[in-house]
């Protein structure tokens, strides 16, 4: 009797973290199985011979699903024409990532429309259309004295 009492009280400290540690695993596990909205293993889809590559942003509002009360774009217009470098720069929190985001289709604008060539972004096979995005990031180092 003892000695079961002994381990109850070594044990019972820990009870308060296993139990948090449970409740976190919850929320992980709920996560993990929540089914996208966005399948990027389907075959549907467009796949163009050809893609010129002219984009059009049109009205475009956006929040991330996790703040859904926090919009990060709001009625945006914006033309990248077709062969052309174009660079989006902005300061942190200005929504470049996320306009690349939406790009390449992690994400779905909440209102307006993105075309690719003239044609819905969302018509267009997500696997082919991700291998003709490409983000080149820059970082500039500017020191003050």
């Amino acid at each position: 009797m003892v000695v079961a009492a002994q381990a109850l009280t070594q044990i019972a400290p820990q009870m308060l973290t296993i139990s948090k540690a449970s409740a976190a695993a919850h929320e992980l596990f709920q996560a993990i199985d929540r089914q996208s909205k966005i399948d990027s293993l389907s075959e549907d889809g467009e796949t163009p011979q050809r893609c010129d590559g002219s984009i059009e942003l049109s009205g475009v509002t956006f929040a991330y699903p996790s703040r859904p009360d926090v919009p990060v774009l709001k009625g945006l217009d914006l033309s990248f024409p077709a062969r052309t470098t174009t660079a989006i720069v902005g300061a942190s929190g200005s929504g470049k990532s996320t306009i690349v985001g939406l790009l390449e289709r992690w994400f779905d604008p909440g209102s307006g429309k993105i075309a690719l060539d003239g044609e819905a972004l969302n018509s267009y096979n997500l696997r082919w259309l991700r291998t003709r995005i490409r983000l080149v990031q820059q970082v500039r180092l500017v020191l003050h004295r």
